[in-house]
């Protein structure tokens, strides 16, 4: 593969610090230019070890469902939107946040706004706003869930049907699976489900879009579980 053409494109991480760093060295023996289908935070254990990293290494990521759930928590915390949850931020610790927030606070028991103080001071609050929802390069077209011809475009956060047929190639995640799937001239899902299964995948697109399908070394799976919040910490 030319390298100057080459770009690798890496599967939700959701905090896995460690296979992201492994995935990442393999990645270099192909291209230095990364991107990622978002979804960089939350379940596991080192948010903000993977979101440094890739504001320190020039990885370019689109927004996942998981950043839009922490913007709303942090802009509209009490605003109630999902049915079977009374806010945002009820809705974004449940579904994984509080181990962000301890890859912040050390405890995720700290009131939210000492997370949000942190995260700001960081950087990584403006990372995350600038996050886009579609990336295209000359290889192909990369979003968080897939694209749906006809659908409002926000859907490409929360899809999980198969996407169309478009004039490129489209790679996604959001619906983990234990393999990468690869349709050929259709789109590949590179979320393994590190969080679940212990790797993380990434797809290698030359400019003459030969596809290599890499993954990190398999870690002891995380036997992860969310705590059901019954208390939440006021913002």
């Amino acid at each position: 593969m030319n390298k100057n053409k080459t770009i690798a494109i890496i599967g939700d991480i959701h905090g896995c610090y460690e296979e992201f760093q492994d995935l990442y060295n393999s990645i270099l023996n192909y291209t230095d230019k990364v991107y990622t289908v978002g979804d960089l935070i939350d379940r596991g254990p080192d948010t903000k070890k993977v979101i440094q990293f890739c504001i320190e290494n020039n990885i370019k990521s689109v927004r996942g469902n998981h950043e839009e759930m922490l913007l709303r928590a942090i802009n509209k915390p009490r605003y109630k939107e999902y049915q079977g949850y009374d806010t945002n931020l009820e809705n974004w610790r449940y579904n994984g946040g509080n181990r962000t927030i301890k890859s912040y606070l050390g405890d995720s028991s700290k009131k939210f706004k000492s997370f949000v103080k942190e995260f700001k001071d960081c950087c990584h609050y403006d990372f995350i706003t600038n996050l886009p929802l579609k990336i295209e390069t000359d290889n192909c077209i990369i979003t968080h869930g897939g694209i749906v011809n006809n659908a409002h475009f926000e859907n490409v956060l929360w899809n999980r049907e198969i996407p169309s047929k478009l004039n490129k190639l489209q790679i996604f995640g959001h619906t983990a699976n234990r393999n990468v799937l690869y349709k050929p001239n259709h789109y590949i899902n590179v979320d393994t489900g590190c969080v679940f299964w212990g790797t993380i995948s990434a797809a290698i697109v030359s400019g003459k879009k030969e596809v290599n399908i890499i993954k990190s070394k398999e870690y002891e799976e995380y036997k992860y579980k969310e705590e059901h919040i019954k208390n939440i910490s006021a913002y």
